[in-house]
């Protein structure tokens, strides 16, 4: 059998992760295997085994990979966060790509309620992704402590509470939105039998206002608008 080439194996692992998704969100984290995820794409249990060791370096490959999707979307119309604005822009796009892309809304219902998580597995999945790239959290914390951001902010504000709360919001707010819309469907496209909650919101929407609000608090008086 010829050898794959980068390419051709670049298309397996991405082959291998969509599966993966899929069936995290249908069947969950724990009952799904390695076995399940290679009958999805016609593969050996062998192959998928081939592109990850186990489960907890295959969620951080997807984790990885989402995120990286979610910032090339954020990136081609904010590529530098230098501003408050740019920050909020770029916050509330985060927002709009959730509600836009399948693949990501997918991935955000299937963490938010198809995952779940043990002390162990939280700390194996951190420690590959801290192999792989910088915590979300982390970079908020840059964004904050450069100077044109950080001299608008008030003497007395704690970053880290700052992107605690923020990281808050949005997790509540995401959580709120993927419970009223269906993972792999287009907005508003659900049935009644599918919608978890009672109305619905607009998460673009919700993430512009709460980050205002929240940056409302923090910011010193005499800062106009930028």
């Amino acid at each position: 059998m010829a050898r794959k080439t980068k390419e051709e194996a670049a298309e397996t692992r991405e082959r291998v992760l969509m599966a993966a998704l899929d069936l995290f969100t249908e069947k969950g984290y724990s009952r799904t295997t390695f076995a399940d995820i290679a009958k999805r794409i016609g593969m050996t249990r062998g192959a998928v085994y081939w592109h990850f060791d186990n489960k907890p370096a295959l969620l951080a490959a997807l984790m990885d990979h989402v995120h990286l999707l979610k910032m090339k979307a954020v990136e081609i119309q904010i590529q530098d966060i230098h501003t408050i604005d740019d920050l909020r822009r770029a916050f509330v796009l985060h927002a709009r790509v959730v509600e836009t892309d399948p693949v990501i809304r997918k991935f955000e219902f299937f963490l938010h309620y198809q995952m779940e998580w043990s002390e162990e597995l939280l700390v194996e999945t951190q420690k590959k992704l801290n192999e792989l790239r910088k915590s979300p959290l982390e970079n908020f914390k840059d964004y904050f402590e450069a100077p044109a951001i950080a001299s608008r902010l008030r003497p007395d504000v704690d970053i880290n509470e700052l992107v605690l709360t923020l990281a808050g919001f949005w997790c509540g707010a995401c959580k709120m939105f993927l419970g009223r819309h269906c993972p792999g469907v287009e907005v508003g496209q659900c049935s009644d039998e599918d919608v978890q909650m009672l109305g619905g919101i607009n998460f673009e929407q919700t993430a512009q206002n709460g980050f205002d609000l929240i940056m409302k608090g923090v910011l010193k008086e005499e800062s106009g608008s930028e």
